[in-house]
């Protein structure tokens, strides 16, 4: 059987939309069901995406949930809250972890700034429990059979952790607070008696943790990062996107160093503009998810990734797939 692994990056609000939209693309040109990855990496929105996977939720059905959102207006202030634009916010001057910020400090030029930052922010007061309630209604407390790895980075030492089926004292639902908890935005998850926040202050994609499995192929969706080096600085966060690009690029060569086959996804100038500036503007998911749609259509082409989409056909055609309309089709290992 035809191995894939799937990685899914952070990006907030507006990078859930850019996921759900490249994957459903992604799925109608292959017949590749994302669900039948051999192994799920989730970071923040990824993890998402990925709890939603594992609990058997169509691409194409958690895109149209989305797309439906700006249209509800009580799902629209629900959001604003979750975004901040709703919130009475406490002014806090503290930062979240000062030892993390000093022990990345003493690194030197292994330091990852990310974390820095992330130690001197003061904590968010918004929670993420609406985000692990949707993962409980799926998973209950019980890890999904077929593999799917939450990255978290952990306040006390900074260190990352990921979370799996092998973590019995942490369901599924926690896991994705705890990685979706952007630092200085959202409260840190504590975790028998440790506080975690997204697994973004460690990496983008955290793409690495594949780097010693047997797969034909890694699948890499990357919503903070950009597809041009050279356009790049052209985006409302320029700096901050060539530098998640360069974090992400690393961990690329890596796998490909490792004998993988990587198909990258990454969003074109456009569409990190449609984006916005802080990845968490509800009102910005109409036009993401439609810029998405047509730059990554244009984007997946025969002549560019040719051999990349013959893999996920590959596998679509050993029965890795399910139909669009099937809410009922299960992934890898469940079908019959």
């Amino acid at each position: 059987m035809t191995k894939i692994g799937l990685v899914l990056g952070g990006g907030g609000i507006t990078g859930f939309a850019y996921l759900t939209t490249t994957l459903t693309v992604l799925s109608q040109i292959t017949g590749w069901d994302p669900r039948c990855a051999d192994v799920i990496i989730g970071t923040s929105a990824g993890s998402n995406v990925g709890g939603l996977l594992r609990g058997g939720t169509p691409i194409e059905e958690s895109l149209d949930d989305i797309m439906t959102l700006p249209a509800n207006p009580r799902s629209m202030e629900r959001l604003r809250e979750l975004s901040g634009r709703e919130q009475d916010r406490q002014i806090r001057v503290l930062p979240t972890s000062i030892k993390m910020a000093v022990r990345e400090s003493l690194r030197g030029p292994l330091l990852r700034p990310g974390r820095v930052v992330s130690g001197l922010l003061p904590p968010g007061n918004i929670r993420t429990d609406t985000l692990g309630d949707r993962m409980i209604e799926l998973h209950g407390t019980d890890w999904p059979d077929d593999e799917l790895l939450v990255t978290t980075v952990r306040l006390e030492d900074s260190e990352r952790v990921v979370f799996g089926k092998d973590r019995t004292d942490i369901d599924v639902g926690t896991a994705v607070e705890a990685s979706s908890a952007i630092p200085g935005f959202f409260r840190p998850v504590r975790i028998n008696g440790f506080r975690y926040v997204d697994g973004g202050v460690h990496s983008p994609t955290n793409a690495d943790l594949l780097l010693d499995r047997d797969l034909d192929l890694v699948v890499l969706v990357a919503p903070m990062s950009v597809n041009s080096y050279t356009k790049g600085w052209m985006t409302f966060n320029g700096s901050l996107r060539l530098y998640w690009r360069n974090q992400v690029q690393r961990e690329i060569d890596k796998l490909r160093e490792a004998g993988h086959k990587v198909l990258v996804l990454e969003p074109s100038l456009e569409e990190a503009r449609a984006m916005g500036p802080t990845l968490m503007d509800p009102t910005r998911i109409v036009n993401v998810v439609l810029q998405t749609s047509s730059a990554s259509r244009a984007a997946m082409t025969e002549s560019q990734l040719g051999e990349e989409l013959d893999i996920l056909r590959r596998a679509a055609a050993e029965g890795q797939t399910a139909s669009p309309a099937d809410g009922d089709a299960q992934p890898r290992g469940k079908a019959s």
